[in-house]
């Protein structure tokens, strides 16, 4: 008698279906702008194209990152997809597809007599067409209106394409849940495989995800899930397509415990930053007028974005900061830019910041943040200032400690400073750069002029606010690693500068240019400025604060830099090939480094230990190089500086002699108005 009820009950709302179809559908075909213009049944729908993420890729066309990951679409062919996986789909959504048309009224009656009798059923009333209707041409708004404007063109998709290219094009299109679009991109996120490797009971999981892909998320419902997937499996013994023993076996496979998240998902600190300038800087307009319309033109429009990174340089800095930080949990960690100073790109880059993501504040360039002090590294702007000026490296000035300064118009007043060890009497500026003495640096500056010394540095790429007092000279202002790299490496490139680049070209989705970086470089000091300061820049190594460079055995040149306390510690140097900046420090915030890995930690110490393995690593195998010597016919005599509390001049006298002082690295101030150690 049951059977017999439910057999008229379906019998009954078939008909009733079956006429509301021929009273609703035939009228609007024939009126069809009264639904916003489905169109006539023999005219072709379009749908929406499938978005296609951009990807980032490294100077080898090594894939980096996929921008828009989380809406990834990568398309396969129908015939990748294995028979067990299809036949698992058109069980759960819609088992006689090939056999209706664009509406099943009988699967519409059986799904709504199950509602009713509260019965287990997986398959909806929906078709395959409908719900790519839905997913490709409509939207998800559940109204009567847009259910027979998806009926109507459902019709309109079955008169245009084959039941093939429909359900090939509904496996690319439909949402799988945790972020993958097509069926392609489930198999790799669920399973970590190309859909063409998939078996059974995985595709019976996908297949149910489909339904509710939420509810049913194996990471966080596993229960559900595997009382679904098991029901879907059961479903398809009831259709013929598995058998009984088919069904026990692989109701006993477990289900996947964590997302399986390719590289391209994952931003390095290096991805983030190409990102942050494609959202930001104006030569990347064309992507949009705010960063949220960039990012969504980034994340649909299937760019392909190639930038400067050299796998092999990259995973050499990851190496080296690995192997020479000791572990602290976490808390010091390593910045690190590299460049080619030949034309600014960036080859590696480590961001300081163990927390990964776009929009984290990563230290190397400042962005989510803010700059970092940079010690004696910033040294370099008053010696190329002093240089251009007609300063000679071999110019004498006091270098004693302390030292007080009562410039006009600062704070603090007066400015007292010291250097690590008190008393250095008349040194070179050659010595005073290679042993970092504070007092001699702060005196040339004052002298030279700050403002000239701001200049420099702006002239050179630093864009952080710079205030022209004396604790500038030694490092008191914010700036940052990547633009300090690139401000040394004008000096690598024989003084013309190159901005630090990390997007050579962009391309679209048809493989057409939309955007080439070109960038010929500028003069920033003359050549044979830039030889004096790489020839004083070489005794940082030979004999100063650099030592730890020393086991390279290449010509190098570089700078150290310590801040206040052991704050922030720097190392900036130089071959040939590549100018480095390594920085160290806590990126949550000023944390002193008395004692990591049982010593305080100087520019001298890890950052340099970090430059000279990383650039040992890079640097295997290619042959040695140089850097031509300054014509010593234009350097100046080594004159007497007379130090000024405003911009002076100096006094001509004979050449002094060398004069010996302690090689320590100067760095632990106390006075009334320290800024920055600088050592």
């Amino acid at each position: 008698m049951l059977r017999l009820l439910r057999a008229a009950a379906e019998l009954v709302v078939l008909s009733a279906l079956l006429a509301a179809t021929a009273l609703v559908i035939v009228p609007v075909v024939g009126n069809a702008s009264s639904l916003s213009q489905p169109g006539s049944l023999s005219q072709p729908v379009t749908l929406r194209p499938i978005t296609s993420p951009s990807e980032i890729e490294a100077a080898n066309g090594q894939p980096l990152y996929l921008i828009g990951a989380s809406q990834y679409h990568p398309t396969v062919n129908l015939s990748q997809v294995p028979r067990g996986v299809t036949k698992a789909i058109l069980d759960v959504e819609d088992h006689t597809y090939y056999l209706h048309g664009a509406i099943d009224l009988k699967g519409i009656a059986r799904a709504l007599l199950a509602d009713l009798s509260g019965g287990q059923i997986l398959q909806g009333g929906s078709t395959i067409t409908q719900q790519l209707v839905k997913n490709a041409v409509l939207n998800q708004q559940r109204t009567i209106s847009r259910k027979i404007r998806e009926a109507i063109l459902a019709f309109r998709i079955e008169g245009q394409m084959s039941k093939q290219a429909i359900l090939q094009r509904y496996l690319n299109t439909i949402y799988f849940g945790a972020g993958a679009y097509g069926i392609q991109a489930a198999a790799e996120v669920y399973f970590g495989k190309p859909v063409s490797q998939l078996n059974t009971p995985e595709g019976a999981l996908l297949a149910v995800l489909i339904e509710d892909p939420a509810g049913l998320d194996p990471f966080i419902h596993p229960r559900a899930a595997l009382f679904r997937r098991n029901l879907a499996l059961r479903q398809m013994e009831s259709y013929g397509d598995l058998t009984a023993a088919q069904v026990a076996k692989y109701s006993r496979y477990p289900l996947p415990k964590s997302p399986s998240l390719p590289a391209t998902y994952q931003p390095s600190g290096f991805v983030s930053a190409v990102i942050d300038n494609l959202l930001s800087k104006p030569e990347y307009s064309f992507l949009g007028a705010t960063p949220a319309a960039r990012y969504a033109n980034l994340a649909s429009g299937g760019y392909r974005i190639y930038t400067t990174l050299v796998p092999n340089d990259q995973s050499a800095a990851v190496t080296a900061i690995a192997d020479r930080i000791p572990d602290t949990a976490g808390k010091f960690t390593a910045a690190l830019v590299s460049i080619n100073p030949s034309n600014g790109n960036v080859v590696a880059m480590v961001s300081g910041n163990p927390v990964k993501g776009i929009g984290g504040y990563n230290v190397a360039t400042g962005y989510g943040g803010s700059g970092r002090q940079p010690g004696s590294g910033f040294k370099i702007f008053t010696l190329l200032t002093a240089l251009e000026n007609g300063y000679s490296p071999s110019d004498r000035i006091d270098g004693t400690s302390p030292c007080k300064f009562t410039v006009p118009n600062t704070h603090p007043y007066p400015y007292i400073a010291h250097n690590a060890e008190p008393g250095f009497g008349l040194v070179s500026l050659a010595k005073a750069t290679a042993d970092s003495i504070n007092c001699a640096y702060i005196r040339l500056g004052v002298t030279v002029g700050l403002n000239q010394i701001a200049t420099t540095a702006r002239l050179m790429g630093i864009s952080t606010p710079l205030v022209p007092l004396p604790s500038m000279v030694i490092g008191s202002e914010d700036v940052y690693p990547i633009e300090m790299a690139a401000a040394y490496a004008a000096v690598d490139n024989l003084g013309v500068y190159h901005a630090p680049r990390l997007v050579i070209k962009i391309t679209d989705m048809l493989g057409k240019s939309v955007y080439t970086s070109s960038d010929p470089g500028r003069r920033v000091v003359s050549r044979q400025v830039a030889e004096e300061a790489l020839a004083v820049f070489k005794q940082t190594i030979a004999y100063g604060t650099g030592t730890a460079a020393q086991p390279l055995g290449r010509p190098s040149a570089g700078k150290t830099g310590t801040t206040d306390n052991f704050t922030d510690a720097w190392f900036n140097g130089m071959v040939p090939q590549l100018t480095t900046s390594v920085w160290m420090g806590d990126p949550a915030g000023s944390v002193p480094m008395y004692d990591v890995g049982g010593i305080p930690v100087y520019g001298g110490t890890y950052p340099t230990e970090i430059w000279e393995l990383y650039n040992a690593m890079v640097l295997a195998g290619q042959p040695v190089e140089n850097w031509p010597s300054p014509n010593q016919a234009l350097i100046p005599a080594g004159r007497l500086i007379v130090p000024k509390d405003s911009p002076g001049s100096i006094v001509s006298q004979a050449p002094l002699p060398a004069t010996p002082g302690a090689q320590a690295t100067s760095g632990v101030s106390a006075g009334a108005g320290d800024q920055s150690s600088g050592g």
